[in-house]
């Protein structure tokens, strides 16, 4: 086992802590004969482990963030154009982002103490350990599409049943369609103990018990979202035992304390959690909170997101998942999720470069422009902001096109796709009661007049890095536990945390 990964996982997770923390003891400076005094900041650590970026972020108790640092992702390109990572890479950049943004907190904090730290990120991709933890594989990226030719060749019976039970559709996407490849390139389950998700593994490895989140585990293929328990078909089909998935423990729960080597001196003890998958995570940062609301990611791969209050039947999650639209476990307690998406940020983002459009004056002027125009499209023709298509088609099919309409038409189908994505969720689960959105796309003006033509009762987000703040409400969340205060949620804590508003349509961030 490598050093990045060896740890303990017999940690006592109930050695209680005091909360708020005993300020620790103040280092004196002497200056022309007077004693001088340092105070220690107290801080939580959320980390986002995302498909492109992996990124730090450290706030003080009442939610201000002292820093933020990013490392790129970095996947590696395989045979057949895959995309994989060794485990200990992943580590390392994890380790890379933590370290520098402790780093750079603590010339602003003078002393720093971090009391709790949680992890969030993609989901679907995972490692299995064999039973001496060590991993037997490279992670699989989630967006890797190895799989294909195995899932044809599954029994009937299970296809069938597959997207009712597991609420997700039958693709190369979801971790099962990865661990029946593994199966088949020779991995014997014999040797398997368990199945960790990336958050989960990269909590294991800073000190934390192996446990299995359920907004993760719902990514998996794995999970009876009926029974919350195993789905035994996927593990009969596997040859893996149920045990292969850690009990399910909700985001926020102390699962150890911070013992690995590799991280900075004001992180060591702090108490760990995982904060479970990277939407809903998100979601709980910009405050939705309650059933019925509806939370749109707008990045670069639009998610939609709607919180209900009761879990679906089986033959609903067949016609969403049919659509592409999933059903899973919240981060939450007594929360589900509808999650499903559209590619309009990319879109967006492939018709600037188009215009030439991507550097920041010209992409404010085209910003302005298309205000006073209103939203006029001219005569373009755009498609490609499904979820399922891989190309971006723009017609120009009148002499009247310009820059201008062009990016209006752009913006009209990235919101028509986003609108048929909600029409899928409410004919399920009826109709949502309030909408948030946040993103790096809002903050164009021109996205969000589109936006409220679209979802006139939109509210925005004022949280920046929505997935890592949210992870440092978990971080809290877990260490005021691990002090005795279990009542508190993570909305208690984001509702105390400044900076965690939200503004109406129209609001410049």
């Amino acid at each position: 086992m490598s050093e990045l990964y060896r740890k303990s996982f017999d940690i006592d997770v109930h050695h209680p802590v005091q909360w708020p923390p005993r300020a620790a003891e103040r280092p004196r400076e002497q200056r022309g004969g007077a004693v001088v005094g340092f105070a220690t900041t107290e801080a939580v650590v959320g980390i986002d482990v995302g498909s492109t970026e992996i990124k730090a972020l450290v706030a003080d108790l009442s939610g201000v963030t002292l820093s933020v640092r990013r490392t790129a992702t970095d996947w590696h390109r395989c045979a057949g154009g895959g995309s994989e990572l060794p485990v200990d890479a992943l580590l390392d950049r994890v380790l890379s982002a933590l370290s520098g943004a402790v780093r750079v907190a603590e010339e602003s904090a003078r002393r720093l103490t971090v009391v709790g730290v949680a992890i969030t990120g993609m989901a679907e991709s995972g490692v299995l350990l064999d039973r001496n933890r060590d991993p037997l594989h490279p992670v699989i990226a989630w967006f890797d599409q190895r799989g294909v030719e195995e899932l044809a060749l599954l029994p009937d019976e299970l296809v069938d049943s597959f997207s009712g039970h597991t609420g997700l559709p039958l693709s190369p996407l979801c971790s099962f369609a990865k661990l029946n490849w593994l199966a088949a390139q020779g991995i014997s389950p014999h040797l398997t103990e368990k199945w960790l998700n990336v958050p989960e593994l990269v909590a294991a490895a800073l000190g934390g018990e192996a446990v299995t989140e359920p907004s993760l585990a719902s990514r998996t293929g794995l999970l009876d979202q009926g029974t919350r328990g195993p789905w035994e078909p996927a593990f009969q089909q596997l040859g893996l035992p149920t045990s292969a998935l850690p009990p399910l423990t909700t985001a926020g729960t102390p699962i150890g304390r911070v013992d690995h080597p590799g991280v900075p001196d004001a992180v060591r003890g702090a108490v760990i959690t995982v904060a479970g998958h990277d939407h809903p995570v998100a979601s709980v940062a910009s405050g939705v909170w309650h059933g019925e609301h509806l939370f749109d990611s707008c990045g670069t791969s639009e998610a939609v997101l709607r919180v209900v209050s009761a879990p679906l039947r089986d033959d609903q999650r067949r016609r969403l998942t049919a659509n592409g639209v999933a059903q899973g476990a919240h981060v939450l307690p007594d929360r589900w999720i509808l999650l499903g998406g559209t590619r309009g940020g990319l879109l967006l983002d492939r018709v600037l470069a188009l215009l030439g459009r991507q550097d920041q004056r010209a992409r404010a002027e085209l910003d302005e422009q298309a205000l006073a125009s209103h939203g006029s499209t001219g005569s373009v023709v755009i498609s490609g902001a499904h979820a399922r298509s891989e190309d971006v088609s723009v017609q120009l099919v009148g002499s009247d096109v310009t820059p201008l309409t062009t990016w209006s038409a752009a913006l009209d189908h990235a919101m028509a796709e986003t609108d048929a994505v909600i029409e899928l969720m409410s004919a399920e689960a009826g109709p949502h009661e309030h909408v948030t959105a946040a993103g790096g796309w809002t903050r164009m003006r021109s996205f969000r007049a589109a936006k409220q033509r679209s979802l006139p009762a939109v509210e925005y987000a004022r949280v920046d890095q929505p997935s890592a703040y949210g992870a440092a409400l978990f971080a809290a969340q877990a260490a005021r536990s691990a002090a005795g205060e279990t009542g508190v949620s993570a909305v208690d804590i984001a509702r105390q945390f400044s900076g965690n508003t939200l503004t109406t349509a129209g609001v410049q961030l």
